[in-house]
This record gives structure tokens, C-alpha cells and sequence, in this order.
């Protein structure tokens, strides 16, 4: 795809980009045009306020003079307009500086509602210099933002009206003032008043020609007129040439000047209205455009996308004409005709085969959602006996529990390969992953994931597994279980209950010993037919109509897939209409010769045959491979079984069985469990039980005894309590002691006739201990004589392993040292850079104790250095060497008593094998299922630190 042919796209992406500046531009615009009608309503509701207030005080004074009932009634209706007024302002006012003080001159002005006319209109005043210049302040913020220029016109000219208003509070109060005697009048604090007013004192002349402005500019004329004729100019001139006034006059001036007030106060009014008008369409306006400009945005990005992929089709679209053309070139045969009848079969094959894959695909997504739910009831009922075990100690229960944690175990494990192999399977991108594996564990793992399942079914399982596959071969591990696995899950499907299931699994590679490779053949036969001679050809030939058991159907599919990758094919018969046979042969390169089985070749075996003569040969096959001779016996006799050093049976024939000490074979029936049950039978009995140790202390005080007692709680052992005469003859009549200590208050009639009267108490020696206190007033030379130990109380750990050697053989000082040290770092290592932060960051709640390694020499350095709990470790790693790793950790669990594990990324579960210390995490773990399981590890590993094995044991004696 060429670069050129898209830069049709460049002046549409362009174009979008600007559509959505300019929306961006008008919606701040229509922001700006919202707080000027914010500020407008604000202005608005001061000066309804102003006018109610004065309203109201002009209504009180008439009612004052007049005391009419008209006049109440105007007084109430003014009132109640001004309380409606200053509740509504109130309620717009703020806690800010400004506001809070034009709340405070508002409550003053309220408060001098009714008082003199001076002090009234002094408050008043005050009140309203406050709130012009709030008002004025607010409207200088758009003064000189870019909007609709006659908006910023009347804005100017409401701003110069605001100031004239100020002027003339200004000049009022100083009137004020001057009447109540605090000032002097003269022509220059009256310089403003003085001057005739001038319609382009507004700036009206900014306005637009039209009817405000005309009647503005009548309205001020008018006005001048009426101060001209009411002897303004005669009062303008004598204050010019005597500057002074009398009262009358002073009065008239400020009757002149709220008459000015008054005017301003319409203007504003008039152009607060006409710039809310204005601004009310500007507003419409510009929201209109930024929905416009927004739209058509969206608008040219959705066509520029939308032409991106018109042109790919059409780039695609060529490439495969010029396919086209040259397949027509290749072909010597350019007849039109015979060209279309071919394009048309490999389209007909084309689409069959698509219709074959979706079909598969379907099938897949059914089972992936039929193996996760398999998978929760798994992992439920593994947390259900795990909660059980930790409070039941019923241990026939728990024994139960453990078959079924086992069970499921196996589940799990069995469902994670067939999960794993659908989703390899996906568009066939797969390949064998080649390692090293031992064919004995491998098998006896494959077998024994089938017993829930054919447990399940009912179904009698009898297996063969070769003991002569003695060599370490070279195979991809997984997908071999994933063979076996999903040719089992067809099988046990159609199995009726009850049926049986054979497996086999020989060594057939005689003829090419010498080759170096390992011919494994493997045959599943069952007793029934569930896929006739019709379906089995169908199934080689992938027609999918012929085959109705979707299920079934899939897995065998899947089976065949993967043998194609080891150059191998599934074999299906139906063995004449005896039953269905599955065989494949697997042909793996041998690595070295294993020692899977170091057995005593002269151990004298017998066995009880089972009621299934199948499984009979199985056993007779299985002992023959491993050079194991064995006698069938009887179930009953008793006495001949004795004469044998094992004897073995068929668990599912257990129950038939008299003979006490047989041994069960377990199904499925492989070398290796032989072999783990001849080990188990030889070695039983080997390790002898430790001598149980018990002490006896004494002591009058009960809980002092009882204090006492709990110094010997490192020790494995009994401590039986006694407080009486009584009870320390009677203890030492039922039982042999390590010891007895006793404390001086049994010491009432003499050391030497006590000791003498307690060793009468048995034949054998015993070892008797005094205990005193640092104020025992009881003299050394004549306890030691008597007792073979001394001892003061309270007594600590350390001075009872002083003497306790003394009458404990292989005494171990202290439990302590038997036991895991506390330690929770973690050490990271992952293959690359960018893994080892990813990983890092998903235990971010571990970042205190989590420790990152870039490389793997790195990495055993930090093991040695700072040791750890958890080692983290990807097996794709550069460097990683799985023998030297485990040999550091060897070392740090034996030399540091460290509870060191490893979790390792890797698809490769027979690596758990080699120490019980490694765990297998996939490496596609998610970073929540990863910081669940190290939770997990460090929360066993803290159970296994500090949870320790305590055999101590208080007893109370009681006669």
C-alpha cells in the first residue's frame, strides 16, 4: 500500500480539524455570552432592590404624615416588594470579601429603615456605592472581550452610565454631610454637580441610531430643561462667586441630584434590558454554530475514516486482479469460458472449506464455555475441602477430602491441556515445542487425569503401560497429552455406563533400536461402537455432515491435528463390530537411559486376581517388564498370605478381601504405582517412633504449677501436674518420669526423709529435681545429696537445657531450629526489560520486598545476597540454567532454614517434578491470577513459618 494514493485523505482530516477549532472558538464565545447575561440578571435584581428599598421609604413617610388607610395599604404592599427584593439578592450574594460587605451595608440599610431622614439616607447611600461598583466591576470583565460590537457598545455605555450613577451618590452623600454639619459645601465638591448635563456624557453617541437612543437623548434634554427653569444656573452662579449655599438651597441641589439619579437609573435599566436582547441572540447564535462546527467535525472524520476503508478495499481489490491476471497468464488455456467455469469451482471449494472452519470455530467456543465451567466446579469444591480439612480433624473425612482435592486436581489439570490445545489450534498457528521428558511420569500423569472421569461413567478403566519405555525421550509433552486427552474425551462421551476402556500404551520400536528413535504405540478400545465404518470414513475425509456427535466429532479432530505435527495419523476401526479402536503411533527421539525402577527382584509378591481377566494380564505384564515374580493366592487365606513380603489387589475388589495386610492397587495400573507401593511396603516400619518424654512437676500453688509448666513448651513432650502429697505418690505409682521437679514446699518434714520416702515409690531410679526460690532459706549441701539437679525458680528455656541432657538420650535442645525462618522477599526475572516492569508492576503491593533481575547472573546474586521466599523466574529466559537454579535454592533452604520456592513461567508441568519446592505458573498468567498466587505462596509459606508442630502437652493431675 502506497503512501501517495492516500493523501486524498489529507485536506478531509484537515478540514475536520478545522470545523472543530471553530466550535471550540464559538463555544467560548457562547461561554463568555452566558456570564454577561449572569451579570446582566445580577445588575438587574440590585437596582430592583435599590428601587424597592426607596420605594418603600417614601411610602413610610407619606404614611407617616397622612395616616390613612390607603396609604397603610401602599406602605405593606412596598414593604412586602422589598422583602421579596432582598431575599432574592441575598440569596445570590456569596461568602467572598465584596459580598459579604454589601450584605452588612444591606442589613444596615434595612435596620435604618424607619430612622431619621439624614441617618436613613446616609445607610442608603453607602449601601448603593457598594453596589455600583459591584455592578461596575462585573461588567468591566467583558469590556474589552472580542464579541458583537453592539454588545460592546451598550456595555460602554452602561459602564459610563454606572460611573455618572457614582458620581451622583457621591455628591449626594456629601451633601449629607454638609447638612448634618460634618463638611462645608463649596464650588469644587460640587464640580460635578455644577456642570449641565450632556447626552454624550453615556457615550450615547456609541449607540445605534434608533428609539432607545432617541429617547435617552430626549430624556436628558428634558431633564436639563427642568433644572434651567428651576433656578439651577442661578444656584451655579452665586456658590461660583460667594461658595455658600444656604439650606434651602443645599436642599434643592440634592433634590436636582436624585432627580439625576433617577434618570441614570432608567437609562441603565433601558440598556441592561436592550444588552440582555442582544446578548440573548448572540447566544442563540453562536450555540447554534458550535453545534454546526462540532457536527460537521464528526461529520468529516466519520467520511475520511470511511473513504480510508473504501480505498484499502479498492488496494486490496487490485492486488487480487493482479493475482487474477497473472494466474490467466500462467494458464495456456485463455478461453473466457473454461477461465469462469474454474474461478467458479475454487470459489465453491473456497466457501466449503469456510463453512468447514466455522463450523470448527462454533464447536470450539461451545467446549472452551463447557471446559470453564468444569474448571469452576473444580476449583469450588477444591476451596470447599480445603475450609473443611482446616477445621475437621475427623481423619476418616479427611481422608475423603484428599481423594476429592486429588480428584479434582486431576480435573484441573486434564481441562487446562484441553483448553490450551483449543486455543492452540486456533487458524493453526502451532508448532512442537521439543523437551526432554521422562515417558513413565508423562503417561502415568495422562492415565490417571482420566479416573474422574471414567470414575464418572462407571466405567471399568484397564491400562497397560510398558515398563520397558525406559529412556529420557525428546517430544513435545503437552501436545502429546493433548492427543491422548481429547481422544479420551470422544471416547468417554459416547461410553455407556459400565462399558470398558482399554488403553495400551507399548514400546513397538525393536526393529530400529539402533536408529535413535522410540516407537510408542498407543490403542484405546472400548466394548461398544460409536462410529460406524460410514462416519470413520467421513472423518478422514472432514465432511462434517456425516458425523452427528458435534462433540465427539471435535475432539477426534483435534487429536488428528496434532498427530499431523508428529508426522503421525489416527487409526479408527471397528474391530469387526466388536467395539471402536483409536490408534496412534508416536515415533520420539531417545535422549539417555532412565532408572525409573530400583526394585528388589527377590521380594516374594503375591496377588489376588481380579473378576476381570483383561486386567489380570495387565498386572502379569506389568510385574514381567519390571522383573518382579509373583503367585496368585486365594482372597481368604489368611495364613498363606502371610509367607509373602507384599501382597497385591485390585482396589475396586477390595471388599472381598479378609487378608489384613494386602496392598491396593489403585487405578489406573502402571509401573510406577507398583513401584510406589513396593517402596512403600519396604520401607514401612523402618523409622522408629521417638521415645516419648514426660516430666512431673510439683508444686503446692496451682497456678504457679501451671506458670511453670509452660517453660517446657519447646520441648516434645508431657508435663503432668501435681499439687498434693497424694497426687505425687499416685502419679509416680502409674507412670515412668524423665524427671520430677519438685518445689520446696513439699519439703515440710525434712529433705532427706521426702527423698527418701519418694524413691521407695519405685524400684527404678529416678531422677529428682529441687526447685527453690532466691529466698529458699534451705541450704545447698543438703539438697544436693538428695536430688540430682537443682534448679531456681522461675526457670527459662536455656536453664533447662542445662540439665535436661542429663536424663533425656539424643535430647534436642530446641524446636526452633527445626523450623523455616521468617523471610517474605521476592525476586523477579522475566525474559525481557519490558516484562520484568510489567510484572513488577502488577505486585506493586509487594514493592517494599520485591527485588527485579535483569539477567540470570543477576539473579543468583540477589538469591545469595538478600535471600528470598519466592523466586520468579521465566524458563525463556536468556541464561536460565534450571540445575544451577535449584541448586542456589537447595542451598539457601538447607543452610538459612528458608521456606524458598520457585514459581516458573513455563508450559512445561513435568519441571514441578524434580524438587517439591517448584510450582509451574503459565506464561501467559494474567497480573490478577499472579498477584492472587503469590498472596497465596506467601500466606502458606507464613502458615509454615510460623505455625509450628507442637507435641507439648499439660496435664492436671486428678486422682
Amino acid at each position: 500500500m502506497r503512501v501517495s494514493k492516500f493523501l486524498v485523505l489529507l485536506p478531509i482530516f484537515l478540514a475536520a480539524f478545522a470545523c472543530f477549532y471553530s466550535g471550540a472558538l464559538y463555544f467560548d464565545k457562547f461561554r463568555i455570552s452566558y456570564g454577561i447575561n449572569s451579570e446582566v440578571k445580577r445588575e438587574s435584581l440590585i437596582r430592583k432592590t435599590l428601587d424597592a428599598i426607596v420605594s418603600e421609604r417614601i411610602a413610610y413617610e407619606r404614611y407617616s404624615q397622612t395616616r390613612s388607610p390607603q396609604d397603610e395599604a401602599a406602605l405593606r404592599e412596598a414593604n412586602a416588594a422589598k422583602n421579596l427584593f432582598v431575599k432574592s439578592l441575598s440569596n445570590t450574594l456569596s461568602n467572598t470579601p465584596d459580598d459579604k460587605r454589601i450584605r452588612d451595608r444591606l442589613n444596615e440599610v434595612l435596620k435604618n429603615a424607619n430612622a431619621s431622614w439624614e441617618s436613613s439616607n446616609l445607610s442608603f447611600l453607602s449601601f448603593v456605592e457598594l453596589a455600583n461598583s459591584a455592578v461596575e466591576s462585573g461588567q468591566i470583565l467583558f469590556r474589552d472581550v472580542a464579541l458583537d460590537i453592539d454588545i460592546k457598545r451598550h456595555i460602554l455605555s452602561l459602564l459610563r452610565t454606572y460611573e455618572l450613577l457614582q458620581n451622583v451618590n457621591t455628591t449626594k452623600e456629601h451633601i449629607l454631610a454638609v447638612l448634618m454639619g460634618k463638611e462645608k459645601i463649596t464650588e469644587s465638591s460640587l464640580k460635578q454637580s455644577l456642570d449641565s448635563l450632556k447626552y454624550n456624557d453615556i457615550n450615547a453617541n456609541l449607540l445605534p441610531n434608533g428609539d432607545i437612543k432617541d429617547n435617552i437623548i430626549r430624556d436628558i434634554d428634558r431633564l436639563d430643561n427642568i433644572e434651567t427653569s428651576q433656578g439651577y444656573d442661578e444656584i451655579r452662579l452665586k456658590l461660583k462667586l460667594k461658595n455658600e449655599l444656604t439650606r434651602d438651597e443645599i436642599l434643592q441641589i440634592y433634590t436636582f441630584e436624585s432627580n439625576r439619579a433617577k434618570l441614570f437609573s432608567k437609562i441603565a435599566n433601558v440598556l441592561s434590558d436592550e444588552l440582555k436582547r442582544l446578548n440573548d441572540n448572540f447566544r442563540v447564535k453562536v450555540l447554534s454554530l458550535t453545534f454546526l462546527m462540532f457536527f460537521l467535525s464528526l461529520w468529516l472524520f466519520y467520511a475520511g475514516y470511511k473513504t480510508y476503508i473504501w480505498l484499502k478495499a479498492l488496494e486490496n481489490l487490485n492486488q487480487k486482479m493482479k493475482l487474477v491476471r497473472d494466474e490467466i497468464l500462467k494458464r495456456g488455456d485463455r478461453n473466457p469460458q473454461n477461465l469462469i467455469e474454474s474461478f467458479i469451482t475454487l470459489y465453491k471449494e473456497l466457501l466449503q472449506k469456510y463453512e468447514q472452519e466455522r463450523s470448527f470455530a462454533a464447536i470450539k467456543d461451545r467446549l472452551l464455555v463447557r471446559l470453564s465451567k468444569k474448571f469452576y466446579q473444580a476449583k469450588e469444591q477444591i476451596f470447599s475441602s480445603v475450609a473443611t480439612l482446616k477445621k475437621d480433624e475427623n481423619v476418616v473425612k479427611n481422608e475423603l477430602l484428599f481423594e476429592n482435592l486429588e480428584k479434582n486436581s486431576q480435573i484441573i489439570a486434564i481441562n487446562y491441556s484441553n483448553i490450551k490445545g483449543l486455543l492452540d489450534s486456533r487458524n493453526g498457528e502451532v508448532g512442537l515445542n521439543l523437551k526432554p521428558f521422562n515417558p513413565q511420569i508423562l503417561f502415568s500423569n495422562i492415565l490417571e487425569a482420566q479416573i474422574p472421569f471414567t470414575q464418572e461413567k462407571k466405567l471399568n478403566f484397564l491400562t497397560y503401560l510398558d515398563a520397558n519405555i525406559s529412556d529420557e525421550l525428546e517430544g513435545d509433552s503437552e501436545k502429546i497429552s493433548v492427543v491422548f486427552g481429547s481422544i479420551m474425551q470422544a471416547v468417554v462421551t459416547k461410553c455407556d455406563k459400565f462399558a470398558n476402556l482399554i488403553v495400551e500404551i507399548k514400546n513397538v520400536s525393536d526393529a530400529l533400536s539402533q536408529s535413535g528413535l522410540l516407537l510408542i504405540e498407543t490403542k484405546i478400545r472400548t466394548n461398544q461402537i460409536f462410529i460406524n465404518e460410514e462416519q470413520i470414513k467421513a472423518l478422514n475425509a472432514e465432511d462434517e455432515n456425516e458425523i452427528n456427535d458435534e462433540e465427539s466429532e471435535f475432539y477426534l479432530r483435534l487429536a488428528s491435528f496434532y498427530l499431523k505435527l508428529f508426522n503421525s495419523s489416527l487409526d479408527i476401526s471397528t474391530l469387526g463390530g466388536a467395539g471402536n479402536e483409536f490408534k496412534f503411533i508416536l515415533s520420539l527421539k531417545k535422549v539417555q537411559k532412565l532408572q525409573n525402577f530400583s526394585l528388589n527382584h527377590e521380594l516374594r509378591i503375591a496377588y489376588l486376581p481380579d473378576i476381570n481377566a483383561k486386567y489380570n494380564e495387565f498386572f502379569a505384564a506389568t510385574l514381567e517388564d519390571m522383573g518382579l515374580r509373583f503367585q496368585n493366592i486365594i482372597s481368604n487365606n489368611q495364613a498363606l498370605a502371610k509367607n509373602y513380603d507384599i501382597v497385591f489387589a485390585r482396589q475396586s475388589a477390595s471388599k472381598n478381601i479378609n487378608i489384613k495386610n494386602v496392598v491396593l492397587l489403585k487405578d489406573p495400573l502402571t509401573p510406577l504405582s507398583v513401584a510406589r507401593l513396593v517402596y512403600m511396603e519396604k520401607n514401612r516400619g523402618e523409622s522408629l517412633a521417638e521415645e516419648k518424654v514426660l516430666f512431673l512437676l510439683c508444686d503446692k500453688n496451682p497456678l504457679s504449677l501451671e506458670m511453670f509448666s509452660r517453660a517446657f513448651s519447646f520441648l516434645d513432650c508431657e508435663v503432668i501436674g501435681v499439687s498434693s502429697h497424694k497426687e505425687l505418690k499416685q502419679a509416680l505409682l502409674l507412670n515412668r518420669f524423665n524427671a520430677v521437679f519438685i518445689d520446696a514446699s513439699f519439703f515440710e518434714n525434712g529433705v532427706a526423709n521426702f527423698v527418701k520416702e519418694i524413691r521407695s515409690l519405685q524400684e527404678e531410679k529416678i531422677n529428682l529435681v529441687a526447685v527453690v526460690s532466691n529466698t529458699s532459706n534451705i541450704p545447698e549441701r543438703e539438697l544436693l545429696p538428695a536430688f540430682d539437679e537443682k534448679i531456681r525458680k522461675p526457670f527459662s528455656k536455656d536453664e533447662l537445657n542445662q540439665i535436661l541432657p542429663k536424663f533425656i538420650k539424643n535430647y534436642k535442645p530446641s524446636k526452633e531450629n527445626r523450623y523455616f525462618s521468617k523471610n517474605e522477599n521476592i525476586v523477579i526475572y522475566k525474559s525481557t526489560k519490558l516484562e520484568n516492569k510489567i510484572f513488577a508492576g502488577a505486585l506493586g503491593e509487594f514493592q517494599n520486598t520485591l527485588e527485579v533481575a535483569n539477567s540470570f547472573s543477576e539473579l543468583l546474586i540477589k538469591i545469595k545476597t538478600k535471600p528470598c521466599s519466592l523466586a520468579l523466574v521465566d524458563e525463556a529466559a536468556e541464561g536460565f540454567d534450571i540445575k544451577e537454579l535449584l541448586a542456589t535454592i537447595s542451598e539457601l533452604r538447607a543452610g538459612l532454614k528458608l521456606d524458598a520456592r520457585v514459581l516458573l513461567f513455563s508450559n512445561n508441568l513435568e519441571l514441578k517434578n524434580q524438587k517439591e519446592y517448584i510450582k509451574i505458573l503459565s506464561p501467559s498468567v494474567s497480573k490478577i491470577e499472579l498477584t492472587n498466587f503469590v498472596k497465596s505462596e506467601l500466606g502458606e509459606i507464613n502458615s509454615t513459618q510460623n505455625e509450628l508442630k507442637n507435641n507439648f502437652k499439660f496435664i492436671k493431675f486428678k486422682i
